[in-house]
């Protein structure tokens, strides 16, 4: 019964907030059954292939941004693991011991305002794939990745970034006018 209010309370969360999409919504229902599994353990291993499997998300980049943004938001804890054979670690944060007068989204989950646009620092797997899916080598990803990160993710302008795929559209271009 504890676990039914955890699920109502995400999609209770799910309906106020609409930053959170459709993959969000498929990536945290995934990770519930899983949990659901472990016989509601936490935390518990996960396997990426097993999750984007069932969540029926295909990117990887897909993955690690919904991962990463349920994580800032406050609906799991995530401990990932670097090494293949052993799981990363996901804890299911419990919505059942909310106090009823307590409001949905707490300041200390470092939960966005609706109008407020926050940059999140891509991990360089994101970056890579971002490069090669435009067939650019790797290599190429990792000088823009450690570029902007040398400089903080700001701009020229010093500016913060708001989106990385276009300072990496920028990049690109850049590139291809050098090169010709």
């Amino acid at each position: 019964m504890k676990n039914n209010k955890n699920i109502i309370g995400f999609f209770e969360r799910v309906i106020e907030d609409d930053r959170l999409y459709p993959s969000h919504i498929s990536m945290y229902v995934s990770l519930f059954q899983f949990w659901s599994l472990n016989r509601f353990q936490n935390p518990f291993r996960i396997s990426r292939e097993d999750v984007m499997k069932l969540s029926k998300i295909r990117s990887i980049a897909t993955y690690h941004k919904c991962i990463r943004e349920l994580y800032r938001a406050g609906f799991i804890r995530y401990s990932p693991s670097y090494n293949s054979y052993k799981g990363s670690l996901v804890e299911i944060i419990d919505f059942g011991t909310e106090k009823a007068g307590e409001k949905k989204i707490s300041q200390n989950q470092n939960f966005l305002l609706k109008d407020e646009i926050r940059f999140l620092v891509p991990v360089f797997n994101e970056v890579e794939l971002y490069f090669t899916e435009r067939d650019l080598p790797s290599a190429e990803a990792d000088r823009f990745f450690s570029f902007y990160r040398f400089k903080n993710w700001k701009l020229s302008n010093e500016k913060p970034m708001k989106c990385w795929q276009a300072a990496a559209r920028n990049w690109i271009s850049e590139l291809k006018k050098s090169i010709n």
